[in-house]
């Protein structure tokens, strides 16, 4: 990699699972640091580091210490820094991009000067307001197109690294090597660093092959134990990895068919099986494809499917808990984590300037027995129940439009969106709040459970993979297997996921299969778990 830098080339570097693609990544930043601190400092200049996520930004930034001739952001993040001071281009750009649109918005007001801004989610361009696939759209238009623009980035930042490159999209990777690398003036050097069959999301470029990249490949697994390896060299025969040394001890299981009653929970019954395996009763790591499967497994259903009516984001809005009704339980549950964990300097921050404040003994004594009644409502009661508690003690203050909506259950004559949410607000009343507490457990990881969407580039110790092609319609791991699957990008990312799964286990790996598999795909499984136990 030292050797690509030195000689300006754009490279590619392709690391499986537990290769050290972030280590290696990490020491390339510190090598140009090392080596070309001066002559960045002198010109004012930057190393660009784009990730895909902000976990990914954050955990780079850390491991430079946050090094100020290192810019490292976000992919929507860079893209806007480098077009967002060049408003009447954007402008021209966003009036055309509107054009093409099946349905254009009205821009009358953005015409006459209103300054265009990036937010994360929702567009109105009426307001200024462009998202996410603004950004990459406007940015490819106008770098595209301004060839002195490609000329000032390629000037500002001599090399850019991109984390992750499968799951970035093909517009940025054409953006970066056919403008900004091939601008004239200072040479740019674009490095990607990422796995190919690690990309399980519909956006990404996936396996990226051009002939201006130096590829260059990394075998070592420096997570899994040996068993793993050895079923991820057979369900990945074109990059095959060498576990390190001190990593022999470990265990593979592949469970076809599980005890119990198919009505039962598919994780109960796995659990039954590996307990008399010897395995762990905690430190298990149970991956999940759908948010849905976790939510009948750890017992909040119905808030989840509540929610996911709600609008395209109502799901995410729930988990991060920016929905107003789902902000304010999470300040209730903060509340009485608080007050059970005793740390009432905590207690009286969340209490903030509301109606109740601890400024004497006797305020803590009645605070002490609004959070004891709380307590219980939230054991036995509905969600109402602990929303009219909460607000009958004047605890904290509801969000103002959580209010709104209160008002509008059981009224008449509402509009279409009124009437939508406070149908919403009546359903969500209705469902037990505990329901909101094991929510809560998932989001603050107090559970074994995670989607497996999720846990790409984590690392558990004991992992058991959940598979049961029923629960969903984009993938398909039956058909995979057997490799006549004619939906052939559903079948890449059934075989991309069921890698990214398989290889987060450090020392122990179960694959459970809940569905039955077909005859032939069961062979296949045999042979990729030839070393494994199977129960059958």
């Amino acid at each position: 990699m030292r050797a690509a830098l030195d000689a300006r080339s754009n490279f590619l570097v392709e690391a499986g699972a537990g290769a050290g693609k972030t280590t290696a990544l990490v020491e390339a930043l510190f090598y140009l640091l090392d080596t070309r601190r001066p002559a960045l400092e002198q010109a004012g200049k930057q190393i660009a580091c784009i990730t895909y996520t902000n976990v990914a930004k954050h955990q780079i930034k850390q491991r430079i210490a946050d090094d100020p001739l290192v810019y490292v952001g976000t992919i929507h993040e860079f893209l806007w820094s480098l077009i967002q001071d060049h408003q009447r281009e954007l402008l021209d750009a966003l009036i055309e991009y509107n054009r093409g649109l099946p349905r254009p918005q009205d821009m009358a007001e953005l015409a006459s000067g209103l300054r265009i801004e990036y937010h994360d989610r929702g567009r109105r361009f009426a307001d200024g307001k462009i998202s996410h696939d603004e950004v990459l759209a406007l940015a490819s238009a106008l770098i595209g197109s301004h060839s002195k623009l490609a000329r000032i980035i390629a000037h500002r930042y001599p090399v850019v690294f991109v984390d992750e490159y499968q799951d970035t999209f093909p517009a940025t990777v054409t953006l970066l090597l056919d403008h900004i690398a091939t601008a004239t003036g200072p040479a740019c050097t674009v490095g990607f660093f990422g796995d190919s069959m690690q990309k399980i999301y519909n956006t990404g470029v996936g396996a990226l092959k051009r002939d201006d990249l130096v590829t260059l490949t990394m075998h070592g697994n420096h997570r899994c134990a040996k068993p793993i390896v050895e079923v991820l060299n057979k369900i990945r025969p074109d990059l095959i990895q060498q576990p390190d040394t001190d990593k022999s001890a470990g265990e593979v299981r592949l469970i076809l068919k599980l005890p119990g009653a198919e009505d039962e929970n598919p994780v109960q019954r796995a659990r039954t099986v590996l307990d008399t395996c010897g395995w762990p009763a905690t430190g298990v790591k149970y991956l999940s494809l759908t948010h849905r499967s976790i939510a009948a497994a750890h017992g909040y259903p119905n808030l989840l499917q509540l929610y996911s009516k709600r609008g395209s984001n109502g799901r995410d809005d729930l988990l991060e808990g920016t929905e107003p009704y789902a902000q304010f339980m999470k300040i209730i549950e903060e509340l009485c984590a608080a007050y059970e964990a005793q740390e009432y300097a905590h207690l009286t921050t969340l209490l903030g300037t509301g109606p109740l404040t601890i400024r004497k003994h006797s305020d803590k004594a009645r605070i002490n027995g609004i959070l004891q009644e709380i307590t219980a409502v939230r054991a036995t009661g509905t969600v109402g129940d602990v929303l009219d508690a909460v607000t009958r003690a004047k605890l904290i203050t509801p969000p103002g439009r959580v209010k709104s909506i209160e008002r509008t259950i059981g009224a008449e004559d509402l509009d279409e969106r009124a009437q939508r949410d406070a149908d919403f607000a009546a359903g969500l009343r209705a469902i037990k709040y505990q329901e909101v507490v094991r929510l809560t457990q998932y989001r603050n990881e107090l559970t074994p459970f995670s989607t497996q969407h999720g846990v790409k580039g984590d690392e558990f110790e004991n992992v058991v993979v959940m598979i049961d092609d029923s629960a969903w319609n984009h993938f398909n791991v039956d058909r995979m297997l057997t490799g006549d699957d004619h939906r052939k990008e559903r079948a890449t990312r059934s075989r991309n996921l069921f890698y990214v799964c398989c290889s987060r286990a450090i020392r122990r790996l179960a694959v459970v299969f809940v569905t039955p598999l077909s005859p032939r795909s069961e062979a296949v499984a045999r042979e990729w778990f030839s070393g494994a136990a199977v129960h059958d």
